[in-house]
């Protein structure tokens, strides 16, 4: 997710990479805490983290993973609107772990796993044809062309979502910057796994058209007059059947 100013608080603006893996422009980023931020990350998170035991119960449930949740208000609701789908969080930004955690444990929730990694590293382990939902809202656009590879949405990325969303399966994404709305549309266009069926832009200040819920980064975005677009696709890819 994006506060729109250049300073990015998902996964989608860390600066380095996964030691022994594909190198990520991604760090694990400390920032400012609360108190009950880090009280909750040190008592609360080792309960809540995703672990291998975890994944292997996939399939007794609809499971649906959010990129990027940032301070995971967004994930908070969809937990509660959809009490019986297991539901995974991936983030690096340490404060907005421990504000999930904090909320999860304060509201009694209990369907929602918690992923301290690289989004695309978490991919590789993750079944395929395992997902029935995937949501990207507002990630990080590197809106300097120089800086357009370190975009999280990427050809090889998109492979990876195609083989972890089962056939039907959803994907939902999010940004408040056009030209990164346009890169998504040209990256989508090229793999066949996935079929558009939604593509909606709303002008700064205009009604809320429903989609979903409004984030604070969206809402930062609007203040700077920023068109919000919503793109959804479905899986078309018939199940990938080899093991990786």
């Amino acid at each position: 997710m994006t506060d729109n100013s250049g300073n990015r608080e998902s996964h989608a603006d860390r600066e380095s990479g996964s030691k022994g893996r594909q190198s990520h422009p991604y760090i694990r980023r400390r920032g400012r805490f609360t108190k009950a931020q880090n009280r909750a990350l040190v008592e609360i998170l080792p309960k809540m983290r995703l672990t291998p035991a975890t994944m292997e119960g996939f399939g007794d449930q609809p499971v649906g993973i959010e990129i990027g949740f940032g301070m995971g208000q967004a994930l908070v609701q969809w937990a509660q609107n959809n009490p019986d789908w297991l539901l995974i969080g991936v983030e690096l930004y340490q404060p907005g772990i421990g504000s999930l955690a904090h909320q999860l444990n304060a509201q009694g929730i209990e369907n929602v796993f918690i992923a301290e990694c690289a989004a695309e590293d978490l991919m590789q382990e993750l079944p395929v044809s395992s997902l029935d939902e995937i949501r990207i809202y507002f990630p990080d656009p590197w809106p300097k062309k120089r800086h357009a590879k370190r975009r999280l949405i990427q050809a090889e990325f998109i492979g990876q979502l195609a083989e972890v969303l089962r056939p039907g399966g959803v994907l939902k994404l999010a940004t408040d910057w056009t030209p990164y709305a346009d890169w998504m549309r040209e990256q989508f266009s090229l793999q066949p796994a996935f079929q558009k069926t939604l593509d909606a832009r709303r002008q700064a200040g205009s009604a809320s058209d429903g989609i979903r819920q409004s984030t604070k980064f969206e809402q930062r975005g609007e203040r700077l007059g920023h068109d919000i677009h919503d793109l959804h696709y479905i899986s078309v890819n018939s199940a990938t059947t080899e093991s990786r």
